[in-house]
């Protein structure tokens, strides 16, 4: 795993969340969170950084081949597990320890301090679909449905095959009643994952209301 040094500016953060934690700071009506609109810069990666990547691409296409081919529901899970791993590797300590602290923070409900955490997060490692994910997660948490669908594109943008992603967008979709949309994402998430149990009972609810209409 690639070691990478704190930024000033981060390990002030870093420093007051731990307080904070400490404190037990409660979740308290948090202030709007800015709205990002764009993808930050990538910087160029070094040939190492490549010859990684490109590992890690051509690894995660035989894990989604072999969750496609899959035949059981119980060989699906575990192949979901290892790539689920996978998307859990930043590759980067920095990233690690601000995952973790906003981790803690989720579960203390203080999402205001979850966000900050993983928008820093995302400025350090813009690579890093997980970061998004997670905000995404947060802004879902605080019923800021038009943010978290946003990060659930950067994050699809980064691994088109993030089916947890896909399947996030599915429920916003059918939370804010765009119901033929969300059962659309629904399908996308089966082509991937055709075993997932949770997607396949939204198909069928779906599938019910939305073609099921006016039979």
């Amino acid at each position: 795993m690639r070691s990478c040094r704190v930024p000033g500016a981060l390990s002030a953060i870093i420093a007051a969340v731990g307080v904070a934690l400490a404190a037990g700071l409660s979740a308290a009506p948090a202030a709007e969170p800015p709205h990002r609109t764009k993808l930050p810069a990538l910087k160029p990666l070094n040939a190492p950084q490549q010859s990684l990547r490109k590992a890690r691409v051509e690894l995660l296409a035989s894990l989604y081949g072999q969750l496609k081919a899959a035949e059981s529901e119980t060989g699906s899970e575990l192949i979901a597990a290892a790539i689920e791993k996978m998307w859990g590797q930043s590759g980067s300590d920095t990233a690690n320890l601000l995952m973790e602290r906003a981790g803690l923070a989720i579960k203390a409900r203080n999402y205001e301090l979850a966000t900050n955490l993983l928008l820093a997060l995302t400025e350090v490692e813009p690579r890093y679909a997980e970061g998004w994910n997670q905000l995404a997660t947060i802004y879902f948490l605080r019923e800021d449905y038009e943010n978290a669908m946003r990060q659930l594109k950067r994050v699809l943008a980064l691994e088109p095959h993030h089916f947890k992603a896909i399947e996030g967008l599915s429920i916003i979709l059918r939370e804010t009643g765009r119901k033929k949309a969300a059962l659309k994402a629904t399908r996308r998430v089966l082509a991937i994952y055709p075993h997932l149990k949770s997607a396949k009972q939204a198909e069928d609810e779906l599938a019910r209301e939305v073609e099921g209409q006016g039979i």
